[in-house]
């Protein structure tokens, strides 16, 4: 089903239609969505075999910001340590600013 919604956005988008059929206008931002949704779908379908997150290292200093982002790169990459490090990490979150986030 998830994969439907996001071939619909694309359709909708393609077309020129897509804030017309409800859709917000930010291809990046509904990425990010679905992203976080499939870490979900994912989390749930393999409990107890491995744990299934996702994280946003902020807006680093990168060639994709022009370098005008205001976290370094290494300070980005913390986020997605943070789950990766952790004694008993949970699944199906989404980790940013150093912690789990909500959405």
């Amino acid at each position: 089903e998830l994969f439907s919604l996001v071939e619909e956005f694309q359709r909708d988008v393609l077309s020129g239609r897509h804030t017309e059929a409800g859709w917000g206008n930010s291809n990046y931002g509904m990425s990010k969505l679905a992203l976080i949704a499939m870490t979900k779908i994912w989390a749930r379908e393999e409990e107890g075999d491995i744990a299934v997150n996702c994280c946003c290292p902020g807006y680093c200093a990168t060639d994709m910001s022009s370098h005008r982002g205001t976290r370094h790169p290494s300070e980005g990459a913390r986020n997605a340590l943070i789950p990766a490090m952790m004694e008993s990490a949970p699944s199906g979150e989404y980790f940013a600013d150093f912690g789990i986030a909500s959405w």
